[in-house]
């Protein structure tokens, strides 16, 4: 039923055993997704995935980060040195418009893991914002009044809704928005949460 071929020229076998576990996550969640099957998605063995991951929860947690770079990166992309907080904050937002209308199966991912025990015990995530450029740049665009950004002083995760939760829920829709239309939601919510 859930028969699909290995993945195909992955860069490494790492890579492999996080798109395996990516792709059937994304069709069966988290529990319906055994070692073993992420092993033969995979075209690898259950040993080659411990080599890697000591559990399958740290494999659900390394899929977590990997995903999150990927999204950071895909956040930025256009941004310019320089580029007004405002244009900048525009260009991200339509950026996870993006990311959540054409990444299907890392949006089915972290939907299903940011709602789970899973997101309460990662603590590398914070680790991943520092490291990984694209994350601190993000950051810094969605900081408070009061860490010294742009934005008001409300709670972190009252920010990311108000914004990119907003461009999520928006992508999630089947009939597609155009772009003039999205442009004019981000500026409102940038008017929404800017200072």
């Amino acid at each position: 039923m859930f028969s699909k071929s290995p993945v195909t020229a992955p860069k490494d076998k790492r890579d492999a055993i996080l798109q395996a576990m990516l792709e059937l996550v994304a069709e069966r969640g988290f529990h319906a997704a055994p070692m073993a099957l992420v092993a033969k998605r995979a075209g690898t063995s259950a040993g080659i995935i411990y080599h890697y991951f000591p559990s399958k929860d740290e494999l659900i947690h390394g899929l977590y980060l990997h995903v999150k770079a990927k999204m950071g990166k895909f956040l930025v992309e256009g941004q310019v040195a320089g580029m007004p907080a405002e244009q900048a904050f525009q260009r991200v937002w339509m950026n996870a418009y993006r990311f959540y209308r054409t990444h299907q199966q890392e949006v089915k991912f972290l939907d299903q893991y940011e709602n789970s025990p899973y997101s309460e015990s990662c603590p590398e995530v914070r680790a991943l914002v520092q490291q990984d450029q694209n994350l601190a740049l993000l950051l810094d665009l969605f900081r408070p009044k009061r860490a010294g950004g742009l934005l008001k002083d409300l709670p972190i995760e009252a920010l990311v809704e108000l914004t990119v939760g907003m461009a999520a829920r928006l992508a999630k829709r089947v009939k597609p928005w155009n772009t003039k239309t999205l442009e004019e939601i981000a500026a409102a919510c940038w008017q929404a949460v800017a200072e």
